[in-house]
């Protein structure tokens, strides 16, 4: 297996993962994983806040999951996109990402999941 096997192999794997957990989970999220400590401290919600029950609405194809924290299920499905496209032998461009880029855009997805779910924090935090 090649390497853009390999890493079509996880990217898929990853990006059914949280969906395969949403399924598991309760309609509305719950049932999975304690309450957010973060949360529960400040009244505001974390980065992740709203993630599982976005994930247990998507994949029963209810659209209300946009109102919870939307981003991760965006890159879940990107995940699995990009994943299937590297199994199927689909060459995809190559990019070379600068020393450090790789860390500065995984901040910037938890900033927008984070903004994203502050926003929506009133479904979030029921």
């Amino acid at each position: 297996m090649g390497s853009d096997r390999r890493l079509g192999a996880l990217l898929l794997a990853g990006g059914c993962l949280p969906f395969a957990a949403g399924a598991l989970a309760d309609r509305d999220g719950g049932g999975l994983l304690p309450p957010c400590p973060f949360r529960s401290l400040t009244g505001l919600p974390c980065p992740f806040c709203g993630a599982t029950r976005a994930f247990a609405l998507a994949v029963r194809g209810d659209s209300d999951w946009l109102s919870y924290n939307a981003p991760w299920v965006v890159l879940a499905a990107l995940a699995i996109v990009t994943g299937a496209l590297l199994l199927a032998g689909v060459p995809l461009p190559r990019v070379r990402p600068r020393p450090g880029s790789v860390a500065v855009a995984a901040v910037l997805v938890v900033c927008v999941a984070w903004a994203y779910a502050l926003v929506q924090r009133g479904p979030i935090t029921g």
